[in-house]
């Protein structure tokens, strides 16, 4: 019996390990009701990710010699701008808490990164 129950809580564990890799939401089940305020602001949250993760890696190649990379970063960092006044664009509107908290939480992000606090 106690083994039975150590599995079901291993597999819990992982289920909601696995949640929050994936969406960055702790919940049992994947896919839970996520509002379509939530997911704006997921998706923005997805954008600046990868647009501060292609700056990071041009930097990196930019302190090892390449030179080409410069147009890159400017790119990326104008595409951090544009998320930056779509989240506060966002922000009048939404009327859910959670997603107003994961926007300010998104917009401190991009105030760090862009400060060199992150």
């Amino acid at each position: 019996m106690t083994k039975i129950i150590l599995v079901i809580i291993i597999v819990a564990a992982g289920l909601v390990a696995y949640n929050y890799v994936t969406t960055g939401e702790i919940s049992l089940l994947p896919g839970a009701a996520v509002s379509e305020e939530q997911q704006e602001v997921k998706n923005l949250a997805d954008r600046f990710k990868r647009a501060r993760r292609m700056v990071t890696q041009a930097q990196r190649a930019a302190g090892v010699g390449a030179i080409g990379n410069i147009d890159s970063v400017a790119d990326d960092m104008n595409e951090i701008d544009q998320i930056e006044r779509e989240i506060v664009i966002l922000m009048d509107r939404l009327e859910s808490d959670a997603a107003f908290e994961k926007a300010e939480r998104l917009e401190r992000e991009i105030d760090d990164f862009k400060s060199g606090r992150g």
